[in-house]
């Protein structure tokens, strides 16, 4: 039963309306104001807490984590806007690209996991 729950829960949140669902790299690079600077920061302190999240649901499940951070490591919002923002200019994002994409890929960069001895 639980199997079903953590997938339900991702669609029940991917099909309901939000008002800043997304955020883009244009409008977090330049905020129309102090609030939205903010808002920013805030948001991509939800995105790194839920990617943790989710890779410690992936581990514990016996699944292949996206990314291997040291367990001691706490990360400030500043580190993390500074993974994000490499990300993007190693990618050559565009201002549409969405902030949490690049954070995922900047945080696999940073914290790559060992391949197994196997591959």
């Amino acid at each position: 039963m639980t199997k079903w729950i953590v997938p339900a829960c991702y669609l029940a949140l991917a099909v309901a309306p939000a008002a800043a669902a997304d955020v883009r790299l244009d409008s977090y690079r330049n905020p129309q104001n102090e609030n939205f600077r903010i808002f920013n920061h805030m948001y991509l302190d939800g995105v790194r807490g839920g990617m943790m999240a989710y890779n410690a649901w992936l581990t514990h499940h016996g699944g292949q984590p996206s990314f291997c951070m040291p367990g001691n490591l706490a990360l400030t919002t500043e580190q993390t806007e500074e993974i994000m923002l490499k990300s993007a200019d190693k990618r050559g994002a565009k201002g549409d690209m969405l902030v949490a994409s690049l954070l995922l890929w900047g945080m696999q960069d940073t914290f790559p996991c060992e391949k197994p001895a196997s591959q």
